[in-house]
């Protein structure tokens, strides 16, 4: 069975924001450990500034990790895999849950590339789960 088109521009939109959690987070990392001193606050202690930082850089990881971790399992779920697909939605949900929280939580903790990658994320996601999609997983099997 030929590979529907809703699958093609799920996977598409996957990638991409992949690709833009991944440039986030390399972008949260850069500027993590390369922001000096002067540019917080005085009031902030230097134990809470190295706190900052290390949970910045600790998310920022995460970020890169999940962003190449979801453009393997998208890669794999293209070619008809049931269990990637399975995979890479509910990697997409809990980095959509995850982003969320932490806007909402820490925002500074979120670069705003991620902030954006989130989105086609979650609408490739949705995607993956159309009946259409959900009939070529099923006939693949």
């Amino acid at each position: 069975m030929p590979r529907p088109a809703i699958v093609n521009i799920a996977f598409w939109l996957v990638i991409a924001g992949a690709a833009l959690l991944l440039a986030g987070g390399l972008l949260g990392l850069t500027s993590a450990f390369g922001t000096p001193r002067s540019s917080f606050s005085p009031d902030l202690s230097d134990g809470e500034v190295r706190s900052i930082v290390i949970m910045r850089g600790g998310i920022s990881a995460l970020l890169v990790l999940s962003g190449v971790a979801l453009s393997f399992l998208a890669g794999r779920a293209r070619n008809g895999d049931l269990r990637f697909r399975r995979s890479t939605v509910w990697l997409s949900a809990s980095l959509v849950a995850l982003v969320f929280v932490l806007t909402l939580l820490a925002p500074f903790s979120i670069t705003p590339v991620a902030l954006f990658g989130i989105v086609p994320v979650a609408i490739g996601a949705t995607l993956f789960m159309r009946p259409a999609a959900s009939d070529f997983f099923l006939e693949a099997k």
